[in-house]
C-alpha cells in the first residue's frame, strides 16, 4: 500500500537543506561577484537560471518518491553503459568540492588574522581543516546522519535570510531599488558595458549553474528525499551513525505499488508534496540571490570590489559592516566560515550517498551504510588533499563548469525512468503530464545551448 502523505509542515525538509546548501555558492560568491564586477550587465539571467531548477529537482525527487530508490540505481538499471560514463564525470567533478571549505577557513582568518598572520593560505587552511574536523565528527556520530543536516541547514536558512533582509532595508533606497530592478527585469540590457575581449566565460556559466545547486549537486535531492521517508521512500532504510547498530539489512530492490484508485489518489497528494518542496526550495534560494545581488550593486559594485582567491567571502562583508558596524562585519564572517564549511558538510554528506547508492546498485555485496562511510572518508581525505593545490575560486568554477554539462548528459535519463521506465513498469498513472515532459526538455534544451556557447566560446579563443 502506498503509504499516506502526512503533515506538509513536518515534510518539508529537503527544501531546505537544498537551499542552504545553494546558499554557499550562487547566493554568496558568484552571483556577488558578477554584480560587484559587471553591475547589473547579467541581472536578467538570475530569476530564470534560478527558475529552471525547479523542474530538474521535481523530476529528481519525483522518482525516489514513486520508486523508493536512489537516481543512481536508476540510472544503473536503465543502462550501466549510460551510468558508468555518467558516474566517471560526477566523480571528477566532487574532486574539487574542498573549495567551501578553504574558502570558510578563509572567512575565519580574515576575521582573527591567526595563525600564520602574514600567510593568508596557511590561516585559512589550519582554520579549513579545523572546521572540516568538527563538522565531520558530528556528522559521523549522529544517530541519523539526514536528520543531523535537516536541522543545521534550517537554522542556517533562517539566520541567512534574516540577516539578509535587515542589510537590504537598512542599506537599500528607492532609487537603488528602482536601479537594480530595472535591470532583473529588463533583458534588453542584458550584457550592457561588458569589455568581452578576454572574458572569463567559465565564471559566468558557474554563476548561471549555481543560480541552486548545479548539476551534479541537484541528484542530491533524491538521497534527501529518500531519507525524509516521501511518497515510497517510507519503507527504505535511512542511513544511521557509524556507533549506531544495524538491523539487519532492510531495503528492498525497488518498492512495488499496487495499481488501485486508493494509491492514485495518495500519489497526487505525494505530488503536491514535491511541487510544494521543490517549489519552496528555489524560491529561498531565489530570495537569497536577490538580496545579496542587489547588496553587491550597492556597495560593491560602486567600489569594483569583487570576492576572488583567498578573499572570496571577505569583500562581502560590507554587506554587514555598512548596517552593523565592525561588530556587523566580524558576525558576517564567523557565519560565513561556518557557513561555507557547512554547505561541504551538506556536499560531503549528499555526494557520499551518491557515490554509495552507484556502488551498491553496480557491486552490490555490501549495505548501503557500508558504502556511505566508505565514500564519506573518501571524500574527506580528497578535501584535505586539495584544498592547499588551488585558490577556493578556482576549485569552485572546475566544479561549475562540469555541472552544465552533467544537466546537459541526465536530463534524458530522469525523463526516460520517470516517463518510461516507472509507469511501464509499475501503475500507469504514475507518469507524469505531457506538459511537464515538454517543460523538462525545455530546460534540458537551454542548458545544452548554454553548454555550446561556452564551448564555443572558448574554442575560438574569445575567453577562458
Amino acid at each position: 500500500m502506498f503509504p499516506k502523505r502526512g503533515s506538509l509542515w513536518l515534510l518539508l525538509g529537503p527544501a531546505f537543506v537544498w537551499a542552504a546548501t545553494a546558499q554557499g555558492s550562487g547566493e554568496l560568491i558568484w552571483w556577488p561577484y558578477l554584480v560587484a564586477r559587471y553591475g547589473g550587465a547579467f541581472l536578467a539571467l538570475l530569476l530564470p537560471a534560478a527558475l529552471l531548477q525547479f523542474f530538474v529537482n521535481r523530476e529528481v525527487s519525483r522518482y525516489t518518491a514513486a520508486t523508493g530508490e536512489g537516481v543512481w540505481s536508476g540510472f544503473w538499471k536503465m543502462s550501466r553503459f549510460y551510468a558508468l560514463p555518467l558516474f566517471f564525470l560526477c566523480f571528477l567533478s566532487f574532486l574539487w568540492f574542498g573549495g567551501y571549505a578553504s574558502s570558510g577557513g578563509g572567512s575565519l582568518w580574515s576575521l582573527l588574522h591567526w595563525p600564520f598572520r602574514e600567510n593568508q593560505k596557511w590561516g585559512s587552511l589550519f582554520w579549513a581543516y579545523a572546521l572540516v574536523g568538527i563538522f565531520s565528527s558530528a556528522l559521523v556520530f549522529s544517530k541519523v546522519a539526514y536528520r543531523f543536516i535537516e536541522r543545521v541547514m534550517k537554522v542556517v536558512t533562517v539566520i541567512t535570510l534574516g540577516g539578509l533582509l535587515i542589510s537590504v532595508v537598512l542599506v537599500g533606497s528607492l532609487g537603488d531599488w528602482r536601479a537594480f530592478l530595472g535591470f532583473l527585469f529588463n533583458p534588453l540590457k542584458l550584457g550592457q558595458g561588458v569589455d568581452w575581449t578576454g572574458f572569463d566565460y567559465s565564471k559566468l556559466v558557474t554563476g548561471i549553474v549555481f543560480a541552486g545547486m548545479g548539476g551534479f549537486l541537484n541528484l542530491m535531492y533524491s538521497y534527501w528525499v529518500k531519507d525524509k521517508g516521501v511518497g515510497a521512500a517510507f519503507f527504505s532504510k535511512k542511513i544511521s551513525g557509524v556507533l549506531v547498530k544495524e538491523k539487519g539489512e532492510f531495503e528492498a530492490e525497488i518498492i512495488e505499488i499496487e495499481d488501485s484508485e486508493e494509491n492514485r489518489e495518495r500519489w497526487r497528494k505525494w505530488e503536491q508534496y514535491l511541487n510544494l518542496d521543490s517549489g519552496l526550495a528555489v524560491v529561498i534560494n531565489a530570495l537569497t540571490i536577490i538580496m545579496t545581488s542587489f547588496l553587491a550593486f550597492v556597495l560593491l559594485w560602486p567600489r569594483r570590489q569583487f570576492p576572488s582567491g583567498w578573499e572570496i567571502t571577505l569583500v562581502q562583508s560590507r554587506f554587514f559592516e555598512v548596517s552593523f558596524g565592525a561588530l556587523g562585519k566580524g558576525l558576517f564572517l564567523v557565519v560565513a566560515g561556518a557557513f561555507m564549511v557547512d554547505t561541504w558538510l551538506a556536499l560531503a554528506d549528499g555526494v557520499a550517498r551518491q557515490f554509495a547508492d552507484f556502488s551498491r546498485a553496480a557491486l552490490g555485496r555490501r549495505s548501503m551504510k557500508w558504502w556511505y562511510y566508505l565514500w564519506l572518508s573518501f571524500l574527506i581525505g580528497v578535501t584535505l588533499i586539495t584544498m592547499p593545490l588551488a585558490q577556493p575560486d578556482v576549485l569552485l568554477v572546475m566544479v561549475g563548469v562540469i555541472s552544465v554539462f552533467a544537466f546537459v548528459f541526465y536530463i534524458p535519463g530522469l525523463w526516460y525512468l520517470n516517463y518510461r521506465k516507472v509507469p511501464r513498469e509499475g501503475a500507469k498513472w504514475l507518469r507524469p503530464g505531457r506538459v511537464s515532459g515538454v517543460l523538462l526538455w525545455l530546460v534540458w534544451a537551454l542548458y545544452a545551448g548554454l553548454a555550446g556557447w561556452y564551448l564555443w566560446m572558448v574554442l575560438i579563443g574569445r575567453g577562458s
